[in-house]
């Protein structure tokens, strides 16, 4: 399916944050074959589970969204995720490439880690000792949105347009990378037992 027709797609999709979400890199997982395939199966397994119909949980939705992104989570082709990536490099004190390459941000829009969970994307950073630690991020429209999934919320009207406001839009990656920093650094655990949670 060529990009422009999945973006329409991605558009059609009816979510109230739809347009927020385009932040990030989009949603075309919904018509590649290989992402019906694999979401049917994590769907089967989770049903022989107990689970509802449907339902995948956590680390599951993870394991899907990483696999199968639409752009290269080192490079994000969209500002946010690739300036929020640079600036907690930055953060981090990393300096060569492949330091700065342990640093990824990946868009799951659409998936049933959105669906089920509330992230729209999140952010990974494996340390030196292999192991990785993770935020999440719920983009959202809705400035009186009491509750959320992830660790960060981000509202479209406190992100100013990065080619119009570039000073403000940097200032306010800043902030965010800061909160990533926090929790990243903060966490006493990593991924394999904080992931559990869900």
């Amino acid at each position: 399916m060529c990009r422009k027709r999945a973006r329409r797609l991605a558009e059609g999709l009816g979510s109230p944050d739809a347009k927020v979400e385009k932040l990030v890199d989009g949603i075309f997982y919904k018509g590649r074959y290989e992402y019906q395939q694999a979401l049917k199966k994590a769907q089967e397994e989770e049903a022989k589970e107990g689970m509802k119909s449907g339902y995948v949980r956590f680390r599951k939705a993870l394991e899907l969204a990483r696999k199968f992104q639409p752009a290269d989570p080192a490079n994000p082709n969209k500002y946010f995720g690739r300036d929020l990536r640079i600036a907690l490099q930055d953060l981090l004190s990393l300096k060569t490439e492949t330091e700065m390459d342990r640093v990824k941000f990946y868009t799951a829009s659409g998936t049933p880690l959105d669906t089920f969970h509330g992230v729209d994307a999140f952010l990974e950073y494996e340390d030196e000792r292999k192991q990785t630690h993770r935020a999440t991020f719920d983009f959202t429209a809705n400035p009186h949105k009491q509750v959320y999934k992830s660790d960060i919320m981000v509202l479209k009207n406190e992100l100013p347009d990065p080619d119009l406001e570039s000073q403000k839009y940097l200032k306010k990656i800043e902030e965010y990378a800061k909160e990533v920093f926090s929790k990243i650094t903060a966490e006493e655990k990593p991924e394999e037992e904080t992931a559990l949670k869900s």
